[in-house]
C-alpha cells in the first residue's frame, strides 16, 4: 500500500500538475528568448507576488482562479509599496504566466485590431471620453480576438467574455471587470453615433428580500400604520399595553422588522394577498414559518436581527392582546432563537484594536487625512480629489470627536458646528439625535476646523452644489449622504491608504483604547467621551484595554521597590 503525503488544503482544489511560480522562476533563468531586463522583472514580480501572499515560490501555483480572490485583498501600503509599485509587480507576474502560455497574453494596441473594430474604437479615441476607453478596451480586443464582428455582439458574448477573465485575471475581481465592460458598452451606444446598437443586459446585483409596504395588502398597511400611531402617542395611564413613548428611530426600527418579517413569509411560500393584517404575523404558525425561512440563510444559526424580531413577535402579541396560548408558543420562539448578550468587544474588533496599539500603525492612522489635504489638486479627476479629502475630513474628525456614524455623516453646518465667534468651534449634538437620547458636545481643534474650512470652499462644485448645508452631503445636497455609505467609504479609504483594517464604530474603541492607555481605570471620562448611560456599560465594554499601561504601571512600581533596598 502506498501512502501519499495530504494535498495542503490551500491547493486542495488546484490541479496536480499545475506548476508553481518556483517552477517558472528557474524556467525564465534559463530562457534565452527574453531580455536580461525583462526576464528580471518577471521574477521579481512572481517572488514579490508570492511575498504578499506570505508563501514561498513554492508555494504558489500557476491557476488564476487561486491566485485572484487571494490578490484581490492584498493592500500594496500594508507591504509598505505605493500601487503603482504593487500594479507594476503584479502585471510583471502575469507577463510571466502569460510567457509559458498559462493565461492569455494582453491585446491593447489598435494595431492588433480587425478593420471594423479599428475604426470603431478610433472613434472611441476621438470622443475624448475617459469612461469609455478603460472600461471597453480588453472586451473590444476579447471580441476582435474571437472573431466577432461589432454587429453582431449580443449578450452571450459578454457572457463568454466574464468566462474567459475567470481564467485569465488573476488580481482583479472578474466580474467587476466584466460589469464595467457591460455599462462601457451600453454607454457608448449612447455617445458614439457610429457604435452598434445592440444593448447588452445586465443582471441587477440586488438580492431583493424586503418588499416596498405598498405592495401588501391595505389591510395590513392599515394596522400597521395604527400601530405605528399607538407606539408613538401612549396612553400613559393604559394598565395594559405599551405606556411609554418610543424613540422615531425605535418606532422605524420596528416598522422595517415587521415589513420584512412580513416579506420572509411570502418568500416562505404565503401569497401576499393572504397577508392582510398583523394578526397573521403573530400566528405561531405563521411566525415558525417564517422564522425558519429566515434561519434558511444563516444555515440554521440565529443571529442577532432574527432574535429580535422573534422578540418583537412576542411584544407584539402583548399589544395586541392575542390569546395566551398564542403568546407563550412565540415566546418560547423567542426563547429559543435569543442571541446570547455580547459581553464586550468582539474578538474582530479586539484584533485590530491590537494591530493600532503599536505606535508606527497609530501614526499612520493619524497623520492620514493631514496627508491626503497636503496632496495637490488633481487636474484629471478633480472628484475623486474632493471625494478623497471628504473621507479624510470624517476620519479627522472620528479621530476627536468619536460619534455614532449616524450622526457623523447627518452633521448640518449650521446645527450641530457651533461657533461662539472666538475661533473655536464645537461639534453639538441634542439629546434627540442620540442613541442614549443624552446630549453631547465636543470641541474642535483648531487643525481639524481648518480641514472643515478648507474642504468647504473647494467641494464645489464635484462633490455638491454650492450652499449645501451638509458637511457630508449627497451629490444632489438635497440631504446628508447614508451613514453605511460613509462607513463604508471610510473603511475603503483607510485600507486602501495604510493597510489597517478599520470601520467607523471602532473609532469609538479606538478613543477609549488610547484613554485608558494613558490613564488605566478612567471609566469615568471614558463614559462621558462615548456619552453612554452608565459606567458599568463602559467597564463591561472596555474591561482589559488598559491592560499594557496597567502592567507597565505595575512592573515600575515593582522596580521601583527593588531599587529602594
Amino acid at each position: 500500500m502506498t501512502s501519499q503525503s495530504p494535498v495542503p488544503l490551500r491547493l486542495a482544489f488546484v490541479k496536480a500538475d499545475t506548476p508553481m511560480f518556483a517552477e517558472l522562476i528557474d524556467q525564465l533563468r534559463s530562457d534565452s528568448y527574453l531580455s536580461d531586463g525583462r526576464r528580471r522583472d518577471m521574477i521579481s514580480g512572481l517572488r514579490r507576488v508570492a511575498k504578499a501572499l506570505g508563501l514561498p515560490p513554492e508555494d504558489v501555483p500557476c491557476d488564476s482562479r487561486w491566485l485572484q480572490p487571494r490578490l484581490s485583498k492584498v493592500t500594496p501600503a500594508a507591504l509598505g509599496l505605493t500601487p503603482k509599485s504593487w500594479q507594476n509587480a503584479v502585471s510583471d507576474a502575469r507577463a510571466a504566466l502569460a510567457h509559458f502560455g498559462l493565461v492569455e497574453r494582453r491585446f491593447n494596441r489598435i494595431d492588433d485590431l480587425s478593420p471594423d473594430w479599428q475604426a470603431l474604437w478610433a472613434n472611441v479615441l476621438a470622443s475624448g471620453d475617459k469612461t469609455l476607453q478603460p472600461a471597453l478596451c480588453r472586451f473590444v480586443h476579447f471580441l476582435n480576438r474571437q472573431g466577432v464582428k461589432p454587429a453582431t455582439v449580443r449578450k452571450e458574448h459578454a457572457a463568454a467574455y466574464r468566462e474567459a477573465l475567470a481564467h485569465n485575471e488573476i488580481s482583479k475581481s472578474p466580474d467587476v471587470a466584466y460589469r464595467a465592460a457591460v455599462n462601457g458598452w451600453n454607454l457608448a451606444v449612447r455617445r458614439i453615433s457610429e457604435w452598434p446598437k445592440a444593448i447588452l443586459p445586465l443582471e441587477t446585483r440586488q438580492k431583493v428580500i424586503t418588499f416596498p409596504v405598498t405592495a401588501f395588502p391595505t389591510p395590513f398597511q392599515s394596522e400597521l400604520a395604527k400601530l405605528m400611531h399607538r407606539l408613538a402617542t401612549p396612553d400613559p395611564l393604559a394598565d395594559d399595553g405599551q405606556n411609554r413613548v418610543l424613540r422615531p428611530a425605535t418606532l422605524s426600527q420596528y416598522q422595517r422588522q415587521l415589513v420584512r418579517f412580513a416579506s420572509e413569509l411570502v418568500h416562505s411560500g404565503i401569497p401576499i394577498a393572504e397577508i392582510g393584517g398583523l394578526d397573521v404575523l403573530i400566528n405561531p404558525v405563521m411566525a415558525e414559518q417564517g422564522l425558519r425561512q429566515m434561519l434558511s440563510r444563516t444555515n440554521n444559526q440565529t443571529t442577532k436581527m432574527i432574535s429580535e424580531i422573534a422578540a418583537l413577535l412576542r411584544n407584539l402579541a402583548r399589544i395586541l392582546n392575542a390569546p395566551d396560548d398564542a403568546r407563550d408558543a412565540l415566546a418560547g420562539l423567542a426563547t429559543r432563537l435569543a442571541v446570547k448578550p455580547q459581553n464586550g468587544m468582539t474578538q474582530k474588533n479586539r484584533s485590530r484594536l491590537r494591530v493600532l496599539q503599536e505606535d508606527r500603525h497609530q501614526q499612520r492612522l493619524l497623520l492620514l487625512p493631514e496627508r491626503i489635504f497636503a496632496r495637490p489638486r488633481g487636474i484629471s479627476k478633480p472628484y475623486g480629489w474632493a471625494l478623497a479629502r471628504e473621507d479624510a475630513l470624517a476620519i479627522a474628525i472620528l479621530l476627536v470627536c468619536p460619534v455614532r456614524v449616524k450622526n457623523l455623516a447627518g452633521i448640518h453646518l449650521e446645527r450641530h458646528l457651533h461657533r461662539p465667534g472666538d475661533g473655536r468651534a464645537y461639534l453639538v449634538l441634542e439629546d434627540g439625535e442620540t442613541k442614549n437620547e443624552r446630549p453631547v458636545e465636543f470641541e474642535i481643534p483648531r487643525d481639524v476646523l481648518r480641514m472643515i474650512d478648507v474642504h468647504l470652499k473647494s467641494r464645489c462644485p464635484e462633490l455638491c452644489p454650492a450652499g449645501t448645508p451638509w458637511l457630508f452631503p449627497r451629490r444632489d445636497g438635497q440631504h446628508s449622504v447614508d451613514p453605511g455609505v460613509l462607513s463604508a467609504r471610510v473603511s475603503k479609504r483607510i485600507r486602501k491608504e495604510t493597510g489597517l483594517e478599520m470601520n467607523a464604530h471602532l473609532f469609538r474603541h479606538f478613543a477609549v483604547m488610547n484613554w485608558l492607555d494613558a490613564n488605566p481605570g478612567g471609566y469615568e471620562v471614558a463614559r462621558r467621551l462615548l456619552g453612554h448611560s452608565e459606567v458599568s456599560h463602559t467597564i463591561n465594554m472596555y474591561s482589559g484595554l488598559e491592560a499594557r499601561s496597567a502592567t507597565r504601571a505595575f512592573a515600575d512600581l515593582i522596580e521601583a521597590k527593588k531599587g529602594r533596598r
